[in-house]
């Protein structure tokens, strides 16, 4: 049978946190479709994980709920370890909500494969021509500390697409952000880019107009959350 996108290409990733506002989140694109649906994890003031390369579907809950046991993420990682048969296989990075950092790449991901860590912010990718494009989220993440959370890691996924060959193909992404409270949140998907692959389609690019569109609404939708009738016949919108 010959699948119509990849199941095992490309890949990109960047969690970080944030300790002016205690915010954490994650963004990543990938030459799979529907990428946010199997490697993004992220628990409101406890931790952001990402579990890929050869993913399991069952690493980011039971990490954070490691977390949430009281476990610090390198404790978390070496509890995958040695529970995780494949994890030579397993590409995951764990930030928590005090600023820890962990990351693992095993040795059989599709290569190039690794990560590279700065404070309170780590990239990961599989499928790379080499780490470029890593360092490339890297700088440009600490390039711009007074911008938003959601804005910073989106600046730094669109910087590593410029460093990768201009016929890279990247289907989907996502865009996760939570502040303490659960209200506080961004959480934003494209499962496949609106041309498709070869005809110039970027999820990436689909991904800055769907963020950018949304952004001017979020407060809104924040408020008729937690104090609705004073958001009351503000907008036609009511979801």
């Amino acid at each position: 049978m010959t699948l119509p996108y990849s199941v095992t290409g490309l890949m990109l990733s960047i969690l970080a946190f944030d300790p002016a506002d205690q915010a954490l989140g994650i963004a990543l694109a990938s030459s799979a479709i529907a990428v946010g649906s199997r490697c993004p994890h992220l628990a409101a003031g406890k931790a952001v994980v990402s579990s890929q390369g050869f993913t399991n579907l069952k690493v980011g809950p039971l990490a954070l709920d490691l977390i949430e046991c009281g476990l610090t993420a390198k404790e978390v990682m070496g509890a995958l370890r040695q529970h995780d048969r494949w994890m030579d296989y397993r590409q995951i990075a764990i930030i928590t909500a005090g600023g820890e950092v962990e990351a693992h790449t095993g040795d059989r991901n599709t290569d190039w494969a690794g990560h590279v860590i700065g404070d309170t912010v780590a990239c990961l990718g599989n499928g790379l021509p080499d780490k470029a494009p890593l360092e490339a989220m890297r700088h440009r993440f600490a390039a711009t500390p007074g911008l938003t959370l959601a804005e910073r890691l989106l600046l730094a996924l669109e910087q590593a697409r410029t460093v990768l060959e201009p016929g890279a193909l990247l289907v989907s992404s996502s865009l996760q952000v939570r502040g303490p409270s659960q209200s506080a949140r961004t959480d934003l998907r494209v499962d496949i880019a609106r041309q498709p692959p070869g005809s110039g389609g970027c999820s990436i690019r689909d991904l800055r107009q769907l963020y950018d569109q949304y952004q001017p609404l979020a407060e809104l939708y924040e408020a008729r959350s937690t104090a609705p009738p004073s958001r009351a016949g503000l907008s036609g919108e009511t979801a």
